[in-house]
């Protein structure tokens, strides 16, 4: 099967789930409690009701549920993410701002998390059972037992309050004047270091230990065991021939782990004021806006649909037993 016909076929399979993921999403936040009406004159403020009514009716918040929904359907096929109802700003302009930080965010986090796992992994398998094996070892098992929370709120109070080495929160610093792209680029590197720990961290930690019992199976083939025999050298033994077939459980994992990523990054958006999509999701939450989270909902889904695509792609390139 040609590839570009298994893309369409993917995409096409994938149409009912979308319809039923958003449906659900739909009904589950119309019935969490609170309402974006009264959130945008405030709870605790007088407010006319036939003000309210009115704001409803302009909002399209008075028709029945399903309706709404159906409003919202027409609106994303032309193309309209909708209007914000406490900003008062596009959603699509809103979410163009936002999105450029997270990929930031989790791109990097991505990165990170496979060169880290790759070589820890690599370097335990082969080094099996001796200290540097333990120590790989003890930090996966460690890193799989601290939430990424919680490592943000020790990070934050070692390395910002008390050494003062990294910024607390941000994306940049505000009002910095930078006399060359060099210092730019460094000061936005700092803001990224603490989150980015924070998102890779727990990944790392089980990508390691896959790669670890991956390798270590790969490394007692016989294929691997008429390598050495021929007299290779054993960084191609163990990077050419044997990491390639090791390290295919590591992209199925990874396909799935953007998922996890853009999850993550809500809440560590958050508690970093990084301003990208996790966090206006947060605060689209608190103020009830339908629209917001629905659309963003939207993005994530197709973030994770297209690295499930790459990985289907990736996963081809490194098995080439496997056809589309």
């Amino acid at each position: 099967m040609k590839l570009r016909t298994y893309i369409i076929r993917r995409i096409i399979m994938i149409i009912p789930l979308f319809f039923a993921m958003s449906a659900l999403v739909f009904v589950l936040i119309h019935l969490a409690p609170g309402d974006p009406i009264l959130t945008m004159f405030g709870t605790s403020a007088p407010y006319n009701k036939d003000i309210i009514e009115v704001m409803r009716q302009k909002y399209g918040l008075d028709k029945p549920l399903y309706e709404q929904y159906l409003i919202w359907l027409n609106m994303l096929l032309h193309g309209d993410l909708g209007y914000s109802y406490l900003n008062s700003r596009p959603i699509s302009v809103m979410i163009g701002e936002r999105i450029i930080p997270t990929l930031e965010l989790t791109g990097s986090a991505l990165v990170i998390t496979v060169i880290v796992s790759t070589i820890l992994g690599v370097t335990a398998a082969v080094k099996r059972n001796s200290i540097i094996d333990h120590i790989v070892t003890s930090f996966a098992v460690t890193g799989r037992g601290i939430p990424s929370f919680w490592l943000a709120l020790i990070l934050i109070l070692i390395f910002s309050l008390y050494l003062n080495w990294l910024p607390v929160c941000g994306r940049e610093t505000p009002g910095m004047t930078f006399s060359s792209p060099f210092e730019y680029w460094l000061d936005k590197i700092k803001h990224m270091i603490l989150p980015v720990i924070c998102l890779s961290s727990y990944q790392i930690a089980y990508l390691v230990r896959l790669v670890r019992a991956s390798m270590l199976d790969v490394l007692n083939q016989d294929y691997i065991m008429t390598a050495r025999a021929k007299g290779l050298k054993e960084s191609i033994v163990i990077y050419k021939h044997a990491l390639r077939n090791a390290i295919l459980p590591e992209v199925t994992v990874i396909g799935l782990y953007v998922g996890y990523l853009m999850a993550g990054a809500a809440v560590i958006e958050t508690i970093f004021a990084w301003p990208g999509l996790g966090s206006l999701l947060v605060t689209s939450v608190h103020r009830r806006e339908y629209l917001l989270i629905m659309d963003i909902s939207l993005i994530i889904f197709i973030m994770v649909l297209v690295a499930n695509l790459i990985t289907d792609i990736i996963y081809a390139y490194l098995d080439p037993r496997i056809k589309y």
